[in-house]
């Protein structure tokens, strides 16, 4: 898709939702360094009633979501956010402090378990919820199973290759994405509900087993959140959108 016909897109997108647009698609881990970048957007637009976040992201760091919320809601009275396909993990939470957010047939969003760095492996980033399961396994493991020499042997080694503190950083990891989600469902996704707030908040960051788990428009609606479905050209437009951008990026990988 050239980019004439994205603008052009863009720009009927912003008609039917009645908003100024802004996008982040990438498959790279959401972090910081889309802050300056989004601010210099920002001020380009100035304060406008309503603003939209195409957002196609599997997630990234556990603070970055909460970040970029507060710093979209000081240029705007009413946020949303628009998923046509993907929005995971702590991109995810991007959506509890959202007024709405908007889905398609094809939209997921996902549990919070946001990611961290590996220690050793500097490139890959590992979900902060598998090391809760590996310490539950081992746990387990010792109490299932009597035989000392199986836990001398075989845990024990296990064991001693877990850094404290590294379990203490992703342990603390898992409350912030608690602390951010009950803040910012409370704020705003379900101000209007806030008895939703604790069970919303408990089903998104331990409710679910696998990080990839796909919640769908109407998971989602089941479990509070203030969805609007995409349909029609609405829907047809926001599709043109995604598979325009990934077109793009997909040329750009190439490169």
């Amino acid at each position: 898709m050239k980019t004439d016909e994205r603008i052009h897109y863009l720009d009927r997108l912003e008609q039917l939702r009645g908003s100024k647009v802004l996008v982040y698609f990438a498959y790279t881990p959401l972090d910081d360094s889309i802050l300056v970048p989004l601010y210099e957007q920002l001020k380009v637009i100035g304060h406008t009633e309503k603003i939209d976040l195409l957002l196609h992201s599997y997630g990234g760091a556990v603070d970055t979501p909460y970040k970029v919320v507060m710093l979209v809601r000081e240029f705007c009275n009413e946020f949303g956010v628009i998923v046509p396909f993907v929005a995971k993990s702590a991109a995810s939470m991007l959506v509890l402090g959202a007024d709405e957010v908007v889905m398609g047939p094809f939209s997921e969003l996902g549990p919070i378990d946001p990611l961290v760095k590996h220690p050793v492996y500097k490139d890959l980033w590992v979900p902060v919820q598998a090391i809760r399961y590996c310490i539950d396994y081992l746990q387990r493991s010792i109490e299932d199973n009597p035989n000392p020499e199986l836990v001398t042997g075989i845990i024990t080694p296990m064991l001693n290759k877990l850094d404290p503190w590294l379990i203490g950083d992703y342990e603390k990891a898992l409350k912030a994405s608690h602390q951010y989600a009950e803040a910012l469902l409370s704020r705003y996704m379900l101000k209007e509900t806030p008895e939703l707030v604790p069970i919303v908040t408990q089903a998104l960051t331990e409710g679910y087993f696998s990080h990839g788990y796909p919640i769908g428009r109407q998971e989602a609606k089941e479990l509070g959140l203030r969805v609007t479905e995409a349909e029609g050209e609405l829907w047809d437009v926001i599709w043109s959108l995604y598979r325009g951008y990934e077109e793009l990026f997909s040329h750009t990988s190439d490169k």
